[in-house]
């Protein structure tokens, strides 16, 4: 890794290369190869981070115009590849402007919080109905799935999830973006860590935390999203799923450096990732953890403890 990140800052010629070879990789055998496409978001956040703002847009540029030329030659939807591209590469990029300028990962989460839930409040005010532009290109999603008669699924559970989800799909999609722009630039910090600074992201992710009022505002939301009638409960449900994100980053912080202070074997921390992608319920206690801690402390009960 460590090769792959002095690369990538060697000049713009190379971060270039890995950012456009990585995300059109990850066109070709989805969903195998999806992940390439964080790689070469993280590559830009590097890039950016170790070169500045000014030379990270001009690499992010020519690299939307390189995977455009080439994405229509080998898959033929140069422009929706682009599109899709620069949805996760621009926030990646003001994160990474945002982290170069405070060396503070709580305003990076500040930062792309608040850009995600002013996308969904604009599209809630536009004039418009989201949600039937959202049903037209799920039904096709779903059309697509029906046909395939191997599947063997049931069109009417579908069309009542599709129904369901349609509401929300604009605070999903701003929610997953924030978590991938996210994960793209601790990645990419992570690297540069490797470069100069060996151990640095480990200090600066054990003390990842939020103050007091921005977790009173996003358990403020949530509940909104529980109790509220109609649009407003629609609306603060979207901004509930988008604040979620900093409280499950927050979260992994507060589990990484308590089970730090206590000295505790790898397994422990392992053992943790497994049962979140297995168990809902273990997520959302991550979850809850990272927006308690403002209270709770934990790192400093467990520092406590093993003094």
């Amino acid at each position: 890794m460590r090769a792959l990140a002095g690369f990538i800052v060697a000049g713009w010629y190379q971060a270039i290369l890995v950012i456009v070879l990585s995300t059109l990789l990850s066109y070709l055998a989805p969903p195998l190869t999806s992940i390439l496409g964080y790689g070469g978001a993280a590559a830009l956040a590097l890039y950016s981070l170790h070169e500045g703002p000014r030379s990270g847009a001009m690499v992010m540029l020519l690299a939307a115009l390189l995977l455009g030329l080439l994405a229509e030659l080998v898959l033929g939807q140069g422009l929706a590849v682009v599109v899709v591209s620069l949805l996760l590469w621009v926030p990646v990029w003001l994160a990474a402007l945002v982290l170069r300028m405070t060396a503070s990962p709580a305003a990076v989460m500040l930062v792309l919080t608040s850009l995600a839930m002013s996308v969904v409040l604009l599209v809630f005010v536009l004039p418009g109905d989201p949600v039937s532009w959202w049903l037209n290109h799920l039904q096709g999603m779903v059309d697509a799935v029906v046909t395939q008669q191997e599947l063997a699924v049931d069109r009417q559970a579908l069309d009542e999830f599709m129904q369901q989800v349609a509401p929300l799909m604009t605070g999903i999609l701003a929610a997953g973006l924030t978590f991938a722009a996210l994960t793209c630039v601790v990645v990419g910090r992570w690297w540069q860590a490797m470069l100069v600074n060996p151990g640095g992201l480990r200090k600066e992710f054990y003390a990842l935390r939020l103050n007091r009022h921005l977790s009173l505002f996003g358990i403020a939301l949530i509940g909104l999203a529980a109790f509220a009638p109609g649009g407003a409960g629609t609306l603060a449900l979207q901004g509930a799923l988008i604040v979620a994100v900093p409280f499950l980053f927050v979260g992994l912080a507060v589990i990484h450096a308590s089970l730090a202070n206590l000295g505790a074997s790898k397994a422990w921390l392992i053992g943790t990732y497994i049962l979140m992608s297995l168990l809902p319920q273990v997520l959302m206690m991550v979850m809850v953890a990272g927006a308690l801690d403002p209270w709770l402390d934990l790192r400093q009960r467990t520092a406590t403890k093993l003094n």
